[in-house]
C-alpha cells in the first residue's frame, strides 16, 4: 500500500474520554433520581453517542429525549477536561507519523464543539491535518461521507488511506469507501461484540501495533 493518510475516529480510539462520559451522565441521572451507572457498563457504550446512555435509565417513548440531550452535554461540558487522555501510545504514533510526513486526522460522529475543546487542550488543534465532526453536516457513520469527506480534503485516494476505530459503524464506513480499515480492541467494546467477524482489514491490541508505512 501507497498509505499517505491515517484518520482515526476519536473517543474509544484516540481519546479516552469514557470517564468522562460516564460522570456527566450519573449527574444527570442523580439529578432525575435514577440509579447510578456502572463504570463498565457505561464504557462499553462509550463510542455509541448520548442516547445510548439515556437509555440506560431513560424510557424514549415517554421522555423528551432532545431536552435530556441538551442537558447531558451542558454537563459534560463543564467537566470535559477533567477526566481525558489520550490512549497510551498515541502521541509517538503521531509523532511518527509527522517523521514520516504523512497525513493524519479524525473523523468522528462527536461534535465539532466538544471535539475543538478537547484537541486545544491536548495541544493537537494545529497538528491535526483534517477534522470531520458529527454536526458538519455529512451523513453520519456507518455511512461513508465523512471518511470520503476527510480523504477529499485531503486530496488522497481510498487506496492511500487507512481508517482506525473501534466500533463496528468504524469498520462499516470505511469498507462503503473502499479504505484498508483498522479495528483497535483496546476501545469501547461491549462484551459480546463479535468484532472478529465485523471484516476488518487488521484488528490491533495496541496502538504500538499500527504499522505507519
Amino acid at each position: 500500500m501507497n498509505v499517505k493518510s491515517y484518520l482515526f475516529d476519536f473517543d474509544g480510539t484516540f481519546v479516552d474520554t469514557a470517564p468522562g462520559l460516564i460522570d456527566a451522565a450519573n449527574r444527570l441521572f442523580k439529578k432525575h433520581g435514577k440509579d447510578f451507572l456502572p463504570f463498565d457498563q457505561g464504557r462499553a457504550i462509550s463510542s455509541d453517542g448520548t442516547y445510548a446512555f439515556l437509555r440506560q435509565r431513560f424510557n424514549e417513548s415517554n421522555e423528551n429525549f432532545d431536552v435530556l440531550a441538551r442537558d447531558f452535554l451542558g454537563i459534560y461540558n463543564e467537566l470535559i477536561l477533567e477526566k481525558l487522555e489520550l490512549f497510551p501510545g498515541i502521541r509517538p504514533m503521531l509523532f511518527n507519523l509527522k517523521e514520516k510526513n504523512r497525513l493524519w486526522g479524525i473523523v468522528t460522529n462527536k461534535p465539532r464543539n466538544l471535539t475543538e475543546k478537547i484537541l486545544h487542550h491536548l495541544n493537537l488543534i494545529d497538528e491535526v491535518d483534517v477534522l470531520i465532526c458529527g454536526d458538519d453536516g455529512y451523513t453520519p457513520k456507518p455511512a461513508p461521507d465523512m471518511i470520503n469527506a476527510a480523504m477529499n480534503h485531503l486530496s488522497v485516494l481510498p487506496s492511500e488511506t487507512i481508517y482506525i476505530g473501534d466500533g463496528l459503524r468504524d469498520i462499516q464506513s470505511a469498507q462503503a469507501c473502499h479504505v484498508y480499515s483498522i479495528l483497535v480492541s483496546y476501545g469501547y467494546l461491549k462484551s459480546d461484540d463479535d468484532y472478529r467477524a465485523w471484516g476488518a482489514s487488521q484488528i490491533i491490541d495496541d496502538i504500538k501495533q499500527l504499522n505507519i508505512i
